[in-house]
């Protein structure tokens, strides 16, 4: 009887084969491993490495060492007669925006009456009424 030897996996070679013990959570944190499971997700204690930021300077600290050339080139687009109406809008437009701040937006939204439109849809509207007297005395003088 001849006896074939199986490759055998990392994790069953271990005491503990559960890889959710404390144990192989500590040693994937300790080894820095990443290990996944049958459907490909991390295994707790996983660490990727090379993952997070990178290292040196991000775009936005080296675009600003361009701001004074930047508003230079928009100042001469806007200055510039035989730019397109169109560019020297545009340029102007933000060297305002950087400048003094973009204006505010304002969005007015009814999210009250859409609410109460749903609460009749399902029926809740007079359990609504019933369990909040204050709310529903308050929109009755509002109207």
């Amino acid at each position: 009887m001849s006896t074939t030897a199986t490759p055998q996996s990392p994790a069953s070679t271990l005491p503990n084969c559960d890889p959710l013990s404390a144990v192989n959570i500590q040693r994937r944190q300790t080894l820095r491993l990443a290990e996944r499971d049958p459907q490909g997700r991390l295994l707790p204690g996983s660490c990727l490495t090379g993952a997070g930021r990178p290292e040196g300077p991000t775009v936005t600290t080296l675009a600003r060492q361009h701001t004074h050339a930047a508003v230079t080139v928009l100042r001469e687009i806007v200055d510039d007669a035989k730019a397109p109406p169109a560019a020297r809008a545009t340029a102007a437009q933000a060297l305002l925006d950087r400048g003094w701040g973009k204006a505010p937006i304002q969005i007015d939204l009814n999210v009250r009456q859409k609410f109460d439109d749903f609460l009749r849809e399902v029926g809740l509207a007079a359990t609504f009424e019933r369990d909040h007297p204050v709310v529903a005395e308050a929109e009755e003088s509002d109207e």
